[in-house]
């Protein structure tokens, strides 16, 4: 029951953090319009948000760590949801800048701690499977907001605002034993000793797997759209994603993180190399691109378990920090440099990343 518990303080939040950070994405010209905007201008919201996510990842992972896992959590769903609300009532761009930023604040700090719950209520009963499950449920937001997505925009924001803030009361739900110290650890804690090589191969890890997973998530339905291939593909994309993070979770509580990335990087190599070349068959083949991304699912828990309680939250959200400003970038530098060419390129550079960086750090 207890575990239960946690599972909902843990799922319903991420759930709803997904929904919150993507709602934008369904919304561009509408919001656009109506702010007298352009659509690239709304869309620089996505990018402020991950900076928002750097910043407030270590910010509140430390308040976790200090004052203990329910604080954080707690704090985190509120600065979301209320952002994600507020930016309903926008009445220019910068303001809606503004409230993005702190909706990918919240969101990125809430996930980091989400991350650290589960390594320690699972550990030793298959955390992956619970982070891969956790993780897939960007996609349900993604579809979320899709099925909402006929709604106004404000009222769409409103909305998940409050279904948001909703979930907030169900951090009380976490167990308070790790991480409560009552002052946040000093960052230099993490890279010191054996630390300092796993928070450097660590950060290498999470940096590649964000280049590759944001852009690939972000244009591959514009691509597939562009080369005329079918509209199923759009909606089955999302699905294996899914299907595939929970998979790859449950593979890395049996053979280790490490070697589950081994194995599917070289996946996201093959397809990496062979889009350009792909023609007719470039939607199967993206579909073995997002099969090869669901080491993301678990490497937030993988980490979280790399390090001790009393900076688990601040160190998984610092190793996060790279990867999260990269992913906040990288859909517009893989556009500027033109598909399929520029999305072949950095899947192929992520996915060597990814290897080598987690050969070295399953020798940790």
């Amino acid at each position: 029951m207890a575990k239960a518990g946690v599972a909902a303080a843990v799922l319903a939040p991420f759930l709803m953090s997904a929904a919150s950070v993507f709602s934008i994405t369904f919304k561009l010209r509408e919001v656009a319009s109506a702010l007298g905007a352009s659509t690239l201008e709304v869309a620089l919201a996505i990018t402020l948000s991950f900076i928002g996510g750097a910043i407030g990842g270590v910010a509140l992972g430390a308040l976790a760590d200090a004052y203990g896992r329910r604080l954080g959590l707690f704090t985190s769903i509120l600065v979301f949801s209320a952002a994600e609300a507020l930016a309903g009532f926008a009445k220019s761009i910068w303001l809606l800048y503004a409230a993005w930023l702190s909706v990918g604040f919240g969101v990125n700090a809430e996930n980091g701690i989400a991350y650290a719950v589960i390594a320690e209520t699972w550990r030793g009963g298959r955390p992956g499977l619970i982070g891969g499950l956790t993780q897939g449920l960007y996609f349900i937001g993604m579809f979320l907001d899709a099925a909402l997505s006929f709604l106004p925009w404000r009222l769409l924001f409103v909305l998940i605002g409050v279904a948001s803030a909703a979930t907030a009361p169900l951090a009380l739900l976490v167990p308070e034993g790790a991480g409560r110290r009552g002052k946040a650890p000093p960052l230099a804690e993490i890279f010191r000793g054996g630390l300092l090589a796993v928070t450097a191969l660590a950060s290498a890890l999470v940096a590649a797997a964000f280049m590759y997973t944001i852009p690939l998530a972000t244009l591959a339905p514009d691509y597939l759209e562009e080369i005329g291939a079918e509209a199923l593909w759009r909606l089955a994309l999302p699905l294996l994603g899914f299907a595939a993070f929970a998979l790859a979770g449950w593979l890395s509580d049996i053979f280790g993180g490490g070697r589950v990335v081994m194995a599917l990087a070289p996946i996201g190599l093959a397809s990496a190399l062979a889009l350009p070349l792909a023609g007719a068959l470039s939607a199967p083949d993206l579909a073995a691109a997002y099969f090869a991304s669901s080491y993301f699912a678990y490497l937030g828990v993988w980490i979280s378990e790399l390090y001790p309680a009393e900076v688990r939250a601040t160190a998984t959200n610092f190793v996060f920090t790279l990867g999260r400003v990269m992913g906040g970038v990288g859909p517009a530098l893989v556009a500027a440099a033109g598909l399929p060419w520029g999305l072949s390129l950095d899947l192929a550079a992520c996915s060597l990343a990814a290897l080598i960086s987690a050969a070295l750090l399953s020798r940790r």
